[in-house]
């Protein structure tokens, strides 16, 4: 099996780049939305109407200021929406961490052959560097993983669900690139396509034949993964309002502190014990593990 310390850029989205459907580096949203979460591995999931996680959310959000935000916290609280058509060279969502199903479909496997070859059971870590220290926002195990080309017919096949689709690859086949304006707006332009279903299915392949859509093994298939789940570190409630720093994830043996690209890949028996480890971190600074929330919406 296979634990993956996979770095993506930490900076948070600011004002006007977390409002609009971004189109620049990915950047990352301290979200607020309804949900489910543990505060113990021991105990039962809870509902809560107001849950906040760090998490990749490139489309359209409301937002709000948080008032007196703490070291190393978030500066704003983010609700996601988006609409389609999307605007011009739009940046996609992956990890997708939304729903009762995760998903994570694309970055970095055009340049790393281990990410198209990942097992059920393996462990992705999604997290950033701050300040020389790895920072978590994700915990991905991964349960299915289907294959599919950057081919709109083909990818439009697949089962998985339409927000994913819509935010995660549908940016990928470049329906955002295209030259007529449909919208203009204080919140900038807003594009429609230009490409019919006939042109979006002869879009060449980038960078490799074949990508994976992984879905996560989530709460609820946690026995068939020896209590494995997929989860982010969340707060509740009123205490979620402050926001919280992400947590710095120690573990010598497959964390590298200061790495600030690309992966870390290490092979073990049994993923289990980083998993546990983890998680036990997580919780050790006072967090609980959001593992199910509502979908954003769709606006037209």
């Amino acid at each position: 099996m296979k634990i993956i310390q996979f770095i993506h850029p930490g900076q948070e989205h600011g004002y006007v780049s977390g409002i609009n459907w971004w189109t620049g580096t990915h950047m990352r949203k301290y979200m607020q939305t309804s949900g489910l979460y543990l505060s113990s591995l021991k105990g039962n999931v809870k509902k809560s109407e107001e849950l906040y996680f760090w998490v990749e959310w490139e489309a359209e959000s409301n937002i709000n200021f948080i008032e007196k935000p703490i070291e190393n916290g978030p500066k704003y609280i983010f609700n996601p929406y988006y609409k389609l058509p999307f605007i011009k060279n739009a940046a996609n969502t992956d990890p997708f961490m939304f729903g009762n199903q995760f998903y994570y479909c694309f970055c970095k496997q055009g340049h790393y052959s281990a990410l198209r070859n990942l097992n059920r059971g393996d462990l992705i870590l999604f997290g950033s560097c701050k300040q020389k220290k790895f920072v978590l926002d994700s915990v991905f195990v991964i349960k299915n993983k289907i294959p599919y080309e950057l081919d709109y017919s083909k990818v439009k096949a697949n089962d998985s669900n339409q927000i994913f689709f819509d935010v995660s690859i549908l940016p990928l086949l470049e329906l955002g690139k295209c030259t007529e304006p449909l919208e203009i707006t204080k919140k900038g332009k807003c594009y429609k396509p230009v490409l019919s279903e006939k042109e979006l299915l002869s879009i060449p392949v980038k960078g490799v034949d074949e990508y994976y859509i992984y879905e996560a093994a989530m709460y609820e298939d946690r026995n068939e993964f020896d209590g494995m789940f997929s989860y982010a570190p969340c707060l509740t409630d009123k205490n979620g309002k402050l926001g919280f720093e992400r947590p710095n994830i120690i573990l010598p043996d497959n964390i590298t502190q200061g790495l600030t690209q690309g992966l870390k890949i290490s092979d073990v028996q049994n993923s289990k014990e980083t998993w546990s480890q983890v998680a036990e971190i997580v919780l050790k600074n006072n967090l609980s593990l959001m593992v199910e929330n509502e979908l954003p919406k769709k606006i037209d």
